[in-house]
């Protein structure tokens, strides 16, 4: 029985803890106390309650006040049930303060450790005072251990820090302190307290680089990370500053290296020519990281390697033979040099690059095999012009493993689509292989694309297609899509061939489940008894040639990564706001639910709007109609009959045209049963009304919104779905980026804040042909991506109007 057993022990070492208490300091006593208190640390350590023994376990340790190893196991014991029992915690208080008075600076220093520990807020005036003391002591290790203990304190009450004038007296010491240690402490409780963001000076700059050999290397990091926030005034002083730290190129220690080479690479951002000359003199640094048995440190390299290799491919171009696969590599790495490869690669070494990488389609690693397939392919599509490349591609055709078809398929269909003069020779190599060899869903889809779209050049295209319409059922959805598309393509290519192929066709997917099938599928059959001409210019148009796939991460996020060089950001590939909270763990509580009017600290007013609220910021009415609309949207969306959309802006949708002719007997194909919907009266269009017209910088102070919030009755409501890219934007810079595109559309930033996963935003605008004013609340859900918005404005009109308009904004991000 554990529970019995542990009734037991802690019965046992009561017992044995009455007995050491009654023998008072003796020598051979202290020897007992130590194991007894091993032996209650143990029983900590596996879970089990030992705060009944807290009162025994202080009476025995104070009575050899003298033994250092006696006391961390007390303070230890103390500090681990001090917020389960704060009452008993307040008897601790005395000796605590005691030692911290103590002869020895150790016993000093740990005293003072276990006191800011405590983590009970009513005990932070016993604290406060000690610490103070502790700030100006003789001994470098109290100081140290008090410096930190400030940032305990403020994580528990803030007010108290100020007002005890604990950051000024840091402030002194990050400047005057002779010890690098206290130095470093001080910086890095002052960058997580608000009174850090006006740390970055020339002066203390300067200061701490002079002496960034006395640092640690884990203070050296700090120190760098530090400094590269700081923007020189001027070319010499950047020179000036990489001179001094030339040598931590060198450190034998990554994380310096890696953030010595951050701070050159953002210093010299603003002038090109040393940029270049930076990211040449990095690259022996980086490989020397590269050459050491350490595999985690390497990925981390290459991932930095991967991001500048993007922004300047040329550096690495011709040390390409060093991102070759080694063979006692794991596959993380050989995954992330592949992608290096694709990046570096050019004119002058594509060839060699694409033949090292025909090796690795044999290995024996079918992902590391796949990986290769697909960076050919993409080397293919970045460096066209290099002979060999496509028919290195094509070559893996002949290999033979069903995988290896299956991915050159997909890149093939890449390559035709962004180069149709290549398309040729592509579609003569694939047209030897047959459909039903291929199984993969992805490259079957792949595959029938290229049949509808370059069928005029395979003799066989259409029978093929028939084939896989006839198991049309057992088909993934993609290869169902696919599917559709490539039969009406080659019907207005190959007609008489290819009647039947598309009645079958869209017989079987008007029965299908999937609502993306059924839904093309109707509309096919309806654009074809609507216009046969009108049909083929839609469906069958020449596509444009691709000069970007979506897949493809734009610059502008590169940028983004880039700023955050040395972060996770660069090994995640992507910004660091969508994969953290920006909030510290300590504020989300007291910042929650927390709006901020006319540019306070919670929103981006101030940094977004062209021309800020000239009132004064106000707080947030909790009582208001502004804030109280989670009843009312609620309602709304929980309406079965409101589909996420106002009623002014729910219009009938016009009925179809009656069919015009057969099709070729089509009707007769699908079992004499149409498709299309019974005829009706064509309803006669009213035009399009003009688009929205906003005034720029409109002007409203915070109270007239609140005012008008509650008095508008004319309001449209509806739900936007945000894609990744929007709400990085929403997420990013506290909001910033996000009300900048909004401001930019003349929709002016009344309020914005919140904390995740939900952000609220409050916007105005003034239509510039009448007065009225158009309000809008949108709130941001990161966890389903969706933002639902309510519209209000002194007409009926606007709000459906703007609906429109704000969508059109919220699409373009």
């Amino acid at each position: 029985m554990p529970g019995e057993k542990s009734r037991g022990e802690i019965g046992e070492i009561r017992t044995q803890l009455n007995a050491l208490s009654a023998s008072g300091s003796r020598p051979e006593a202290a020897a007992a106390k130590k194991e007894l208190f091993k032996k209650v640390i143990n029983c900590m350590t596996i879970g089990i309650d030992m705060s009944s023994l807290f009162m025994l376990v202080m009476t025995a340790g104070m009575s050899n006040a003298e033994d250092v190893v006696l006391k961390k196991m007390l303070y230890l014991f103390i500090c681990t049930y001090a917020q389960s029992n704060p009452d008993l915690t307040l008897l601790t208080i005395n000796l605590l303060n005691k030692d911290c008075k103590d002869q020895d600076p150790t016993i000093r220093g740990l005293a003072l450790r276990s006191l800011c520990s405590l983590r009970v807020a009513n005990l932070i005036e016993y604290i406060v005072s000690p610490v103070s003391l502790a700030l100006q002591d003789r001994n470098p290790y109290v100081r140290r251990t008090a410096v930190l203990g400030v940032l305990k304190i403020y994580n528990l009450d803030a007010a108290a820090v100020r007002n005890a004038g604990m950051l000024e007296d840091l402030h002194d010491m990050l400047q005057k302190d002779p010890d690098a240690q206290v130095v470093a402490n001080c910086m890095s409780v002052l960058l997580e307290t608000d009174s850090g963001q006006s740390l970055v000076t020339r002066a203390l700059v300067i200061s701490l680089l002079n002496r960034i050999k006395e640092f640690s290397e884990w203070a050296q990091c700090q120190v760098l990370e530090f400094a590269s926030h700081y923007r020189p005034s001027d070319e010499q002083e950047v020179y000036d500053f990489m001179n001094v730290l030339d040598d931590r190129l060198s450190h034998s220690n990554s994380a310096v290296v890696m953030a010595t080479v951050k701070m050159f690479l953002h210093y010299t951002l603003s002038m090109p020519a040393t940029h270049q000359q930076v990211l040449e003199r990095i690259k022996d640094p980086l490989m020397t990281l590269l050459s050491r048995d350490n595999f985690e440190t390497a990925y981390a390299v290459l991932c930095h390697f991967h991001l500048i290799a993007q922004r300047a491919p040329i550096i690495f171009s011709q040390i390409y033979t060093t991102f070759y696969c080694r063979i006692n590599e794991p596959s993380y790495i050989k995954h992330l040099k592949l992608d290096i490869l694709a990046a570096i690669a050019d004119e002058t070494n594509a060839y060699d690059i694409a033949t090292e990488l025909t090796e690795y389609v044999n290995d024996i690693d079918e992902k590391l095999a796949r990986k290769a397939i697909r960076t050919v392919g993409k080397i293919a599509l970045e460096v066209q012009d290099v002979p060999g490349l496509v028919e290195r591609l094509l070559g893996f055709l002949d290999i033979g493993k069903d995988f290896v078809t299956a991915e050159t398929i997909v890149q093939v269909k890449d390559l035709a689509r962004k180069y149709p003069d290549i398309a040729e020779v592509c579609v003569g190599s694939i047209s030897n292989i047959s459909l039903e060899d291929v199984e993969e869903p992805e490259a079957r889809a792949a595959f029938i694309w290229i049949l509808g779209e370059h069928g005029q050049g395979i003799q066989d295209a259409p029978y093929l297609l028939e084939a896989c319409a006839q198991g049309f059922t057992n088909e993934e959805d993609q290869v169902q899509l696919a599917l559709l598309s490539a039969a009406m393509k080659l019907f207005f290519k190959r007609p008489p061939e290819c009647q039947q192929l598309l009645g079958v066709t869209l017989a079987a997917a008007s029965a299908e489940s999937s609502q993306d099938v059924h839904d093309r599928a109707l509309l096919y059959y309806r654009l074809l008894h609507h216009n046969l001409q009108e049909a083929k210019r839609i469906v069958a148009s020449p596509a444009p040639a691709i000069t970007r796939f979506a897949e493809e991460q734009s610059p502008e996020q590169r940028d983004h990564i880039f700023d955050e060089l040395n972060t996770l950001a660069v090994i995640y590939r992507k910004p660091s706001s969508s994969f953290t909270n920006a909030v510290p763990a300590h504020k989300e509580e007291e910042d929650e639910g927390l709006i901020s009017i006319g540019g306070g600290s919670g929103g981006a007013v101030a940094a977004a709007a062209p021309a800020p609220v000239t009132a004064p910021a106000a707080a947030v009415d909790e009582g208001s109609s502004l804030l109280s609309h989670d009843e009312q949207q609620e309602a709304f969306f929980a309406d079965p009959t409101s589909n996420g959309t106002p009623p002014a802006a729910q219009t009938p949708s016009p009925s179809p045209a009656a069919p015009a002719m057969d099709l070729l007997g089509l009707d007769d194909l699908l079992g004499g049963t149409s498709l299309a919907p019974p005829p009706a009266a064509q309803p006669q269009q009213p035009p399009a009304p003009p688009p929205l017209q906003l005034r720029p910088q409109p002007q409203l102070s915070p109270q007239v919104f609140q005012q008008k919030w509650g008095t508008l009755t004319n309001m449209a409501k509806f739900q936007h779905r945000l894609s990744a890219s929007a709400m990085a934007f929403v997420e990013a810079n506290k909001h910033q980026d996000f009300c900048k595109k909004v401001t930019a559309a003349n929709i002016a930033v009344m309020a914005s804040g919140g904390a995740p996963p939900t952000y609220r935003f409050y916007f105005h605008s003034q239509r510039a042909d009448r007065e009225t004013r158009i309000l809008t609340e949108s709130i941001v859900d990161k966890n389903t991506s969706t933002m639902q918005i309510i519209v209000k404005a002194d007409d009926t009109d606007s709000p459906e109007q703007f609906q429109r308009l704000y969508q059109s904004v919220l699409d373009t991000l």
